[in-house]
């Protein structure tokens, strides 16, 4: 429907609606006509551009599906869907306003419903046994699928034909489990025999936390563990297929690049180039992650577009170079074959994770846009590669590597929308032109540093300080040299002469590395950051998206939103009391708002989810403990009542005279029932999951990680 002046008076319920001149209407009052003339203006410039929000609504479904406490029926969903693409139908064939206005919201929640769908339809596709409970020790006989050798053990992936006493429908399509021991030289596609541990895959460590079992159930993998003994051959694979034989070429360019270039920067060249970071040692990822440089290490649109880029760009300068080829031949096209090869060979090389995939389509619609004669850089391009990646892996929409990768890249799509044509390169010469393609690096690290901030926030709780001045200082030497001479090395290795290439360039992956463990060293590096809440995290995307993706000055409204949510998000609320899922450790935060600690058995990886989630940064140990060498122990919790016991008589004394009572014993002898506390016990902990507690007003609100995590396929069931 074409809009005009009296049509949108008529949807936006104008009693006049006469065909005279606006202005001769409105003389008197020219203010009472200006607005709605913007508007009309602004809303003919969106014309169009709905392909541009179908990937965020069906994100929306996608998250609302992850969100439901329990498993959807696929029918009902299906049939949720179906209704407004009825109604979008039909409203498709009126004209009448209310039709239009019909037609959009029906439009935009089949694409939530449809959102919804795929998720449902991808858990269904999926779907695999998950060990409810701890299985072993016992022997495990299967296919090796992979081979991770990292820093003091080696982490093997196993298609299992036997565990233990399993039946077929008990048993996990794969486990993965990890060996500590002296490395095995099984590869995969090899059979082996092990012996080991294998429990469910683990769920949050804080409630609502982020939930690593479910990113496992769609690998397939249903078990983890660890092994007793040395893995040992059955039989060798003897006609691998080809995934195996990727494998094994990946493992063997890895070694010859690690073999070439110079320490500390091996392993991360051969990180680079075949995505196997198992070999770099934590300390050199650590100071990568708290500079805001991890993201080179992840083969994401940043590598495959260097790679895919490099590659066209020479293939068509040496076309360009032959005479009277530009001329007569589509050497522009030539060299868009030649990337798009180029870019397959590198995913396959890369492992296919998830970041490369994504990476891979959206250069593959680059390049199909060139063959096609059509914009090659354009915010449709990016949408339908989301829209693409939705249909295939719609689970990937929780993952932090998909909202930053697309928030960065629909950034920098938008900025080159905006700055595009403005004249900036226009007879500048050569240097003037140097100058702005190094100015461009620098704005390009500023802007997807920006762009990515609030996932960074949101997911990993923590600010790198420094991450975008050392971003904007090593990414020119990362763009022109590194990657560019990885493309290299990979093709002149076939003929022996990369032995010229991989020092060079580590040498200056050693630059890199060396500025940003130096940087890491400075004090308020990084700067920890309490859970945001939803509604803020929520505010500051939805303001981004205005931002990137309208066209009218309406846009701005965006920067106004995003301030709304970074103003919310110091508000967002902070527990008191947070209990793990095994008990083991007890985290109290006091009146002086520092945590306390009771640790009954080791391990601190909860302690550390528990400081990263809720930006808990100090270290003094002398903090880290409340036990008071009675039976009955007064937890110093923040507003609260709570009482840790250690006997039957000091629970039933507690249970009188607190709000909440920590008794860590199995068999609570029936005092739960009688107790007129809450009453936390390794039984109640082991049925709700890991627990935060919250205060509001002076009385307790709870937290339960089960509860949260849903009555879901990745939540192991007991059968």
């Amino acid at each position: 429907m074409e809009l005009s002046a009296k049509n949108y008076r008529t949807m936006t319920g104008a009693i006049d609606i006469s065909t005279r001149p606006v202005g001769r209407r409105f003389s008197a009052s020219r203010g009472r006509v200006a607005v709605p003339a913007v508007l009309l203006r602004w809303a003919e410039q969106e014309t169009g551009r709905f392909i541009l929000w179908s990937p965020v609504l069906m994100a929306l479904g996608i998250a609302l599906y992850f969100a439901l406490p329990r498993e959807p029926d696929l029918a009902a969903v299906m049939a949720l869907a179906v209704l407004p693409g009825a109604v979008w139908a039909v409203a498709a064939r009126f004209r009448h306003p209310a039709a239009l206005a019909g037609r959009v919201v029906s439009r935009a929640v089949f694409f939530v419903a449809l959102g919804a769908t795929l998720a449902t339809c991808r858990t269904a596709m999926v779907e695999g046994p998950v060990l409810p409970r701890d299985v072993g020790p016992a022997p495990i006989e299967g296919t090796l699928l992979a081979r991770e050798d990292r820093p003091g053990d080696q982490r093997l992936t196993i298609e299992p034909e036997m565990i233990g006493g399993l039946t077929e429908d008990q048993r996990p399509r794969k486990v993965r489990v990890t060996w500590r021991g002296a490395p095995t030289d099984a590869g995969p596609g090899d059979r082996v025999r092990v012996f080991g541990q294998l429990m469910p895959p683990p769920g949050p460590a804080v409630p609502g936390g982020f939930d690593y079992g479910r990113q496992l159930y769609y690998e397939g993998i249903g078990g983890v563990g660890f092994l007793y003994a040395e893995p040992r051959i059955i039989s060798r694979s003897v006609r691998p297929p080809l995934s195996t034989r990727i494998e094994q070429w990946r493992g063997k360019i890895a070694g010859r690049i690690e073999r070439l270039t110079p320490s500390p920067a091996a392993p991360v060249m051969a990180a680079l180039v075949t995505g196997q970071r198992d070999g770099i040692p934590p300390e050199v990822t650590d100071a990568l992650r708290d500079t805001g440089m991890a993201h080179l290490l992840a083969i994401s649109g940043l590598h495959m577009g260097l790679v895919c880029g490099v590659l066209f760009f020479s293939l068509r300068f040496l076309f360009a170079c032959h005479p009277g080829w530009a001329a007569r031949y589509p050497i522009k096209k030539w060299a868009a074959i030649g990337g798009l090869l180029g870019g397959t060979a590198y995913l396959a090389l890369s492992g296919a994770p998830v970041s490369a995939q994504r990476a891979y389509i959206m250069a593959v619609i680059g390049f199909l846009a060139i063959l096609a004669d059509r914009r090659a850089i354009s915010l449709r391009n990016v949408a339908l590669a989301a829209l693409v990646i939705i249909v295939l892996t719609p689970e990937a929409v929780m993952s932090a590597g998909f909202q930053m990768s697309f928030a960065a890249v629909t950034a920098l799509v938008a900025a080159y929308d905006l700055f595009q044509g403005r004249g900036f390169v226009r007879d500048r010469g050569m240097m003037g032109r140097a100058g702005i393609f190094i100015g461009a690096l620098f704005l390009t690290s500023f802007i997807a540093g920006l762009a990515t901030s609030p996932m960074a926030i949101f997911h990993f709780n923590r600010i790198a300080s420094y991450g975008l001045p050392v971003n904007m200082a090593v990414m020119p030497l990362f763009t022109l040299i590194v990657m560019p001479g990885a493309v290299l090395g990979l093709i002149l290795m076939p003929l022996g002469l990369d032995v010229l290439v991989w020092p060079v360039v580590g040498r200056a992956l050693n630059l890199i590395l060396g500025l940003t463990e130096w940087v890491a060293g400075h004090p308020g590096a990084v700067m920890q950051v309490p859970q945001w809440s939803g509604a803020a995290w929520g505010l500051v995307m939805a303001g981004m998206l205005f931002l990137c993706l309208l066209k009218a000055p309406w846009r701005w409204a965006g920067a106004a939103v995003i301030t709304g949510g970074v103003l919310l998000a110091p508000f967002s609320p902070r527990p008191v009391l947070m209990i793990a899922e095994d008990m083991a450790n007890i985290g109290a935060m006091g009146a002086d708002g520092q945590l306390r600690l009771e640790q009954r058995r080791g391990g601190r990886f909860t302690v550390d989810q528990w400081r990263q989630m809720y930006g808990i940064t100090d270290e003094r140990r002398d903090l880290e403990t409340f036990p008071c060498g009675e039976v009955v122990c007064p937890v110093p919790v923040k507003g609260l009542s709570v009482l840790y016991a250690e006997d039957l008589a000091s629970a039933a004394s507690a249970c009188r005279r607190a709000q909440i009572v920590i008794w860590p014993v199995w068999d609570d002898h029936g005092l739960g029932d009688s107790c007129a506390a809450r009453l936390i016990t390794e039984e109640t902990v082991g049925q709700s999951g890991p627990v935060s507690v919250f205060q509001r007003q002076g009385a307790p609100v709870f937290r339960e990680g089960n509860p949260m995590r849903g009555d879901r396929p990745w939540r192991p069931s007991v059968y």
